[in-house]
């Protein structure tokens, strides 16, 4: 049996960002140093890695720039379209049976037009299910060799051990949930929002429950302000990063379908921040006094990036020129919340919509915090947004709250304004220590 690592870096490659975390094992675990640099332009899209020697070179000069020194690496699988996750209900059997049943439930959840996978499953052991229940849960996921081989070829081409390949739901599950025990005795729905996808995974008690990934993400809405202001796609991002929010006085009232008996039936109405209806729900309270939290707002050279992960927030990376500051009464502010808001509320319904094939599946349980994560993850009044719309508590997700953070480069500033972008990197550095 292999050694287990004392240290393990765990990487996850982005479309538009690659982000490390070097963690030491322990409990608790202990950051030691994080990097986040630029994706090479067309080295990584939802099919997986494109262009192995960009993103090797880039990753190199990574880990030497943020002082990471581990060999044991841990990749998350790149890529939307070159993996699948499912949760399986099968009829309770012994590991032999199961084995050769999974022979069988791999190849009829097979996506891909190639047919050659890599795949894993493991029994998902729920604290209070019954143990004589006649079905059990399966956690399956199975991606494309092709993907695989790119993360091994990566590891080769840096003199690094691919200590483990694994899912991004499950290294969500360790950094936001598994570390924060205040987390692990409630329903929770983790979205995170990223460039090319969205992913919207539910957990109960800290073991994934429901997996899915939305093949839209923050590209899109550049896409949207780049036609609705006739500007280049490279403008409309810069526009977006600077300029998007939710307008909360713009949006027309809903009627939240989760509310709380006795809730109003029209207007934002948040169960759990207030006993009347309101605008600016109060703070979380899962985020205790004194803890490591992310800043209402962000640090001025990471700016608010709705969707996408902001392109330069590493000293590595060269900062594309800045846009002339703009007053908050920029009428630009509308204009872009007109072209994105049909997006936004097309997330909320996809939110919603997994939400009740969560409780159809699960005896209405109820989901009890919703949080957010990501490149888009920040972007103001978001969180309060889909708290209003939905009727659920929303917070930005804060992957350093469960761990001790000892990080040698980069200052308290730095890493709180980054850590929306790095819970799938420290949930990979933390697979040793789960």
């Amino acid at each position: 049996m292999a050694k287990q690592p004392g240290v393990v870096v765990g990487i996850d490659l982005g479309c538009r960002l690659i982000k490390v975390a070097e963690v030491r094992v322990g409990r608790p675990s202990v950051v030691t140093n994080i990097g986040i640099a630029p994706t090479p332009e067309g080295a990584i899209d939802s099919s997986g890695v494109l262009d192995k020697a960009a993103v090797a070179a880039t990753l190199k000069r990574l880990l030497a720039d943020s002082g990471i020194g581990s060999k044991q690496a841990a990749f998350a699988l790149a890529g939307q379209n070159s993996v699948v996750v499912r949760i399986l209900e099968v009829p309770r059997m012994s590991p032999a049976e199961l084995r050769q049943h999974m022979d069988w439930e791999i190849g009829r959840n097979i996506p891909f037009a190639d047919t050659r996978v890599q795949s894993a499953y493991e029994v998902v052991h729920r604290p209070n299910a019954d143990p004589n229940a006649d079905n059990m849960e399966v956690v399956l996921a199975v991606a494309q060799q092709d993907a695989v081989d790119s993360l091994v070829d990566i590891a080769d081409k840096l003199g690094l051990e691919p200590y483990a390949i694994d899912v991004e739901p499950l290294a969500l599950a360790r950094s936001l949930l598994l570390t924060q025990p205040e987390m692990q005795n409630q329903n929770v729905a983790v979205i995170n929002l990223g460039a090319e996808s969205t992913s919207i995974d539910i957990y109960s008690q800290g073991l994934l429950s429901f997996p899915r990934i939305l093949p839209t993400g923050g590209n899109l809405l550049t896409r949207a302000i780049a036609e609705r202001l006739m500007v280049s796609e490279s403008e409309a991002e810069q526009l977006k990063v600077q300029l998007a929010e939710v307008l909360m006085d713009q949006i027309p009232q809903v009627t939240s379908p989760f509310s709380v008996p006795g809730a109003p039936t029209g207007g934002f109405y948040t169960p759990g921040f207030a006993s009347e209806p309101t605008l600016a729900p109060e703070p979380s309270p899962f985020m205790t006094p004194g803890s490591f939290t992310i800043p209402e707002e962000p640090q001025p050279d990471i700016p608010p990036s709705p969707f996408a992960e902001p392109s330069e927030p590493t000293p590595t990376a060269e900062p594309e020129p800045a846009l002339p500051a703009q007053s908050p009464t920029d009428p630009r502010k509308t204009e872009i919340f007109s072209a994105i808001y049909p997006l936004l509320e097309e997330l909320v319904s996809e939110v919603r919509r997994s939400i009740e094939y969560f409780r159809s599946r699960n005896l209405d349980a109820d989901v009890q915090l919703i949080v957010l994560t990501g490149g888009g993850a920040i972007m103001p009044n978001l969180d309060q947004f889909i708290a209003s719309a939905i009727g659920i508590p929303t917070i930005v997700g804060n992957p350093f709250k469960g761990v001790q953070l000892q990080v040698k480069r980069h200052g308290p500033e730095y890493v709180a304004a980054n850590a929306h972008l790095m819970a799938v990197a420290v949930g990979m550095g933390l697979h040793a220590s789960f």
